[in-house]
């Protein structure tokens, strides 16, 4: 199950996602309807076989590897923000 289909199982509907990488930079992809998503892994460029959920804790999140601009990876922590 993809992270959008993940995050519809869950009653999500429309978003913020709230990222934050291992050096704690912090950016706000704000205002995702998910039903209107086609490929949420690829808009975030996160590496799909490393995403791990924690949908049921007080804050839900996700973490994952995101591509960088170099090339490599940077693991980022993703929490969810529901309207």
């Amino acid at each position: 199950m993809d992270l959008k289909e993940k995050l519809i199982s869950q009653g999500y509907d429309r978003i913020d996602i709230f990222l934050i990488d291992e050096e704690k930079n912090q950016e706000t992809i704000a205002d995702i309807t998910l039903h209107k998503v086609t490929d949420l892994e690829y808009k975030l460029y996160l590496e799909p076989d490393s995403i791990a959920y924690e949908l049921d804790e007080e804050n839900p999140y996700f973490t994952a590897d995101q591509k960088t601009e170099n090339g490599g990876y940077k693991e980022i922590k993703g929490f969810i923000l529901e309207w």
